[in-house]
């Protein structure tokens, strides 16, 4: 079986589901961010000024820490795309497998299945189309028996 090396020109194939994995990994990242702050913050309170008030321990720790913190927030939308990439090598795979048994379920000829190399789950395609093999076998036996009668 030979595989597409087509690259692919959409990367949101299923929006519910890629778009609820991106929204887990956003939240994900904002409340690790947040326990950074907060624990840089309390860091900064306890250890290297603990006579300050919070409003300038707040102030000293953004002042001190604004790099790390616009490089993290910078790093979002990288790993927003880098997870959209992953999420669409088995995206695309399981839409392209829903519309083929959409199709081979209305009774149409499905042409074989193929995955681009780098997706997951290749062995579906083999066994879909190991599936789809067999089922034609079984018509054609089928339609030769019902000829004899």
């Amino acid at each position: 079986m030979s595989h597409s090396k087509q690259k692919r020109r959409t990367t949101i194939f299923d929006p519910e589901v890629q778009g609820s994995v991106i929204r887990k990994i956003t939240i994900h990242w904002i409340v690790f961010f947040g326990c950074n702050i907060l624990a840089l913050l309390i860091w900064v309170r306890l250890f290297e000024q603990p006579d300050a008030s919070w409003g300038q321990t707040f102030s000293d720790t953004v002042r001190r820490f604004l790099p790390f913190f616009v490089v993290t927030l910078a790093l979002i939308p990288a790993f927003i795309w880098d997870t959209l990439k992953l999420t669409s090598r088995f995206a695309g795979p399981i839409l392209r497998l829903r519309e083929a048994l959409a199709e081979a379920g209305k009774g149409h000829t499905v042409p074989p299945l193929r995955f681009r190399d780098n997706d997951f789950w290749q062995e579906m395609a083999s066994n879909f189309n190991l599936m789809m093999d067999h089922c034609e076998t079984v018509n054609e036996t089928s339609k030769a028996a019902k000829q004899e009668e």
